[in-house]
């Protein structure tokens, strides 16, 4: 396997400029995802990577070597597609091989490595089957394992498991992963699932309108997201986001909403009387209290059995938190959330750029 630098990359469509000059490193056997909204050019990077797309300026290298000229197939990748890209008149057995067969690949070494692949991905029995005749998840090994007899150096995926129901996407995941895992390749995995990313990834490239956001591993990136967009972006419920103003005065610190709420604050930042700041602390890191911490009025609650959701106002401010234990509230009921001290962050309110986390320096 290889890996994969991409160099000021920089993609357009006439005056449309779709990827800003992108850099990242991918190191050798990782498990990359490019993450991000619709439109934010995550889909177009991996098409170019996979010589499907010319670049505009920059270089992309796989394995230390520059393919920007290379033809697709002589860059030695294989891509997993959103909807299988299967030959419904070839049976799993074809479909497998065929890339192998078209290269002129000993009818005995094809076989070889067709049941190897097939024995990773549990295909064995299907065989001699037709895509018509095989479930989605089985049409997706059916896939995966086509790319696999190639022997790559890069496996890319653009949002694989995306036409897949809930509880198969699940059940993919962790096929996915394991398979990378055995295998040690190097893959580029592109989907706008954080949940994807956050269960699968050992680095994530969090993507915005051609831009890099951020980079690192799925824990770096929710405990220290770099601005409002990563922290809003990362999570499930996203972290809580709210406007609020500094007072500064003798040394001390107090964060004011806009409706007079003072939001607790331990730690130092370099901030001003009077700046616009955004008070951010995800669900999680709240707590009910008895006393002190933030009121809130609850609007709605959801159960989902491992956990209690909670939906309110902070005044005007959206708030939500998670609870691991069960809790019967009612609409109306007001309630108080304490936030953990070492989790909260400070926004910058002109930039979005993270100036500071509690109990800790500013970042």
């Amino acid at each position: 396997m290889s890996s994969v630098a991409i160099k000021n990359v920089v993609k357009s469509y006439g005056a449309l400029q779709i990827l800003n000059g992108i850099d990242i490193e991918i190191e050798d056997n990782s498990f990359v995802v490019l993450l991000g909204p619709s439109g934010c050019g995550k889909s177009t990077l991996l098409r170019m990577i996979a010589g499907l797309e010319d670049l505009t300026s920059g270089d992309i290298m796989i394995g230390g070597k520059t393919v920007n000229n290379l033809h697709p197939k002589a860059r030695d990748i294989a891509m997993v597609f959103q909807n299988y890209a299967l030959y419904p008149h070839m049976n799993v057995f074809d479909n497998m091989g065929f890339s192998l067969r078209l290269a002129g690949t000993d009818k005995e070494i094809i076989r070889k490595k067709v049941h190897e692949a097939a024995q990773i991905l549990d295909l064995h029995q299907y065989l001699d089957r037709y895509p018509r005749q095989l479930s989605g998840g089985q049409r997706q090994r059916v896939a995966m394992g086509r790319a696999i007899v190639r022997d790559p150096k890069v496996f890319l995926f653009d949002e694989p498991l995306s036409n897949l129901d809930a509880k198969l996407r699940v059940q993919m995941r962790t096929e996915i992963k394991s398979l990378h895992q055995r295998l040690n390749a190097t893959c580029i995995y592109v989907t706008h699932d954080q949940i994807e990313a956050m269960t699968m990834a050992d680095k994530i490239v969090v993507m915005r309108s051609g831009n890099i956001e951020q980079f690192g591993s799925p824990l770096d990136i929710f405990d220290n997201p770099n601005n409002i967009f990563v922290a809003g972006f990362i999570g499930s419920p996203p972290m809580n986001l709210i406007e609020c103003s500094v007072a500064a005065a003798n040394g001390s610190i107090r964060l004011i909403t806009k409706d007079g709420i003072e939001l607790p604050w331990r730690g130092d930042a370099h901030i001003t009387d009077g700046q616009r700041v955004v008070y951010g602390v995800r669900p999680g890191n709240l707590k009910l209290v008895e006393s002190g911490g933030i009121a809130t009025r609850i609007d709605v609650q959801e159960q989902t059995g491992s956990e209690t959701l909670v939906f309110g106002l902070a005044g005007t401010s959206n708030i939500c938190a998670t609870f691991s234990e069960r809790h019967n509230f009612q609409r109306g009921q007001q309630i108080r959330l304490e936030p953990e001290p070492v989790n909260v962050h400070l926004f910058d309110g002109d930039s979005g750029v993270r100036i500071a986390k509690s109990s800790s320096a500013a970042t």
